[in-house]
């Protein structure tokens, strides 16, 4: 039995990896509706400059 040359299988490897790749790229859903839009957090509030009294560790 003759084996397969070694074109024959890189060439069988980069089809694949080819093929594998456009398959992703064609099933992603579009995401390009617009521009993206950034969540900004809300402002902390302020805090005070004194420590409380309660003796607590304020986070």
């Amino acid at each position: 039995m003759q084996g397969l040359s070694d074109r024959t299988v890189i060439l069988a490897m980069v089809l694949t990896l080819f093929l594998v790749f456009g398959l992703i790229f064609t099933t992603r859903a579009p995401d390009r509706s617009g521009p993206a839009h950034l969540l900004w957090r809300d402002q902390a509030p302020a805090v005070p400059s004194a420590p409380e009294s309660s003796g607590t560790l304020r986070i």
